[in-house]
């Protein structure tokens, strides 16, 4: 028998009706769209980044909020080393490194240090130094001679050798090593090796101490203000 014209009508009506549930259904599992325009709003905060990792000699110097100093060998060499953040950017520190006329402000140590000579981008720097050598103090002077500023990944270096004066060897490194935008890494390793007889420990002395006085000085004129730099 053929279904009726009744017949076709009920059952577009039933489908009609569950097509509607379904929609219904649909509805309510969608987000409304006040919950949806909260979760685009701008205004509400995101889940903050992760931390970039950062450089461990960096941890470090914040962790101890300090210029830290010490010896160490290089070679067969006994160098003093020192390091320090600094509140400017390495082009600031680099600029400052290669400000030789003003290196008898960094620290009284340098207050002799003054420029003798300069040729095909060299600088010969004089200064004499004070040496402690147990309850005595010995001037000696050198004169160090800087090359040109070198690039070195993304920072710069800074070298002098000592050429002249009462040194049997004489050696400074600068390293600048920028931290971001703002902050940079400063290193300083100097080695000098007296003209007179001296126990190791008190050449050791000297030399981390006058790396720490060279660190901290140039720190102190980049950032133009005393002190460490304990956070970025």
């Amino acid at each position: 028998m053929r279904p009726s014209f009744s017949s076709h009508r009920s059952t577009f009506r039933s489908l009609l009706t569950l097509g509607a549930l379904a929609a219904g259904v649909a509805a309510a599992a969608a987000p409304t769209p006040a919950l949806a325009d909260a979760a685009a709003d701008p205004a509400t905060p995101a889940a903050p980044a992760p931390a970039p990792a950062r450089d461990p000699q960096v941890s470090r110097l914040l962790d101890a909020k300090t210029t830290l100093k010490w010896n160490q060998n290089v070679g067969k060499e006994r160098y003093g080393h020192a390091e320090a953040l600094v509140n400017a950017s390495a082009d600031v520190v680099a600029n400052k490194a290669i400000d030789y006329g003003h290196y008898r402000d960094l620290h009284r140590k340098f207050a002799t240090a003054r420029v003798i000579a300069k040729d095909a981008g060299n600088t010969d720097v004089y200064m004499r130094y004070p040496v402690k050598v147990g309850p005595m103090t010995f001037e000696l002077h050198e004169v160090m001679r800087f090359s040109p500023l070198r690039p070195n990944g993304g920072g710069f270096v800074l070298e002098g050798r000592g050429i002249q004066g009462d040194m049997k060897q004489g050696h400074t490194v600068i390293t600048i090593k920028p931290v971001d935008d703002k902050h940079a890494l400063l290193q300083v390793d100097i080695l000098l090796v007296p003209s007179i007889p001296a126990p190791q420990s008190f050449i050791d002395e000297e030399l981390r101490d006058g790396a720490q006085d060279f660190v901290n000085g140039l720190k102190d004129r980049s950032q133009g203000w005393v002190g460490p730099v304990t956070s970025l």
